[in-house]
């Protein structure tokens, strides 16, 4: 992790008019192939390093998509979590996944779905009430993030949903020092927990019902 830098910063050009993440996955899909991998994706975001893919993996489970997509998005969500945890300075995807593709038609109805909804959240974020200095809080969010993701991977609607919503936020306030998103996402991560486990205590009551 670079000392003075800031790993979530996924507009390092100084121009978030014309770089925004939502604008990046936009202008990645204005291509005469018929098909794109996810290494073409990694290569396209490697400037803006870990937060631009927590916040795009977290925000494909945002959209209506097949079920037990959850679970293929959720995977590289721990992957991330972890290595920036361990203060891995750049994300690291096995050969495998990053060989995969999809469509170029597909993707493009993906990002159409995508981009609204991200540049809502990039138009409202600015640096304010930021609470501890930026290494400090790329640990703690990290650690929540990787708490999340086992979250996210269920493929439950809400169980997921409210999780993926919460990385995205504690990404773009980490992203922009903006301690109101960061609070906001906090705040989403336990409606999450407690939904999850109510949840589970839901399920478990009926188990018990029936066979018990």
């Amino acid at each position: 992790m670079n000392a003075g830098g800031k790993p979530f910063d996924w507009d390092p050009s100084g121009n978030p008019a014309e770089r925004r993440l939502s604008s990046v996955l936009v202008e990645l899909g204005e291509t005469d192939a018929d098909r794109i991998s996810f290494d073409d994706i990694l290569s396209a975001l490697s400037e803006r390093s870990f937060g631009a893919l927590f916040i795009l993996f977290a925000a494909l489970n945002l959209i209506p998509l097949p079920p037990g997509t959850s679970t293929i998005f959720g995977i590289p969500l721990i992957l991330l979590s972890t290595q920036l945890l361990i203060g891995m300075e750049n994300p690291w995807f096995p050969a495998l996944l990053r060989r995969k593709f999809i469509s170029i038609e597909t993707y493009r109805r993906i990002v159409r779905k995508l981009e609204p909804l991200l540049a809502r959240f990039e138009r409202l974020a600015q640096p304010r009430y930021w609470p501890l200095p930026q290494a400090i809080m790329e640990r703690i969010i990290s650690i929540i993030v990787l708490l999340l993701s086992f979250l996210v991977v269920l493929p439950v609607p809400l169980v997921n949903q409210l999780p993926a919503l919460s990385i995205v936020l504690l990404s773009i306030g980490l992203g922009e020092q903006d301690g109101v998103w960061l609070g906001t996402g906090l705040l989403v991560a336990a409606l999450a927990v407690g939904f999850a486990i109510g949840f589970a205590a839901s399920v478990g009551f009926a188990a018990l019902h029936i066979f018990g």
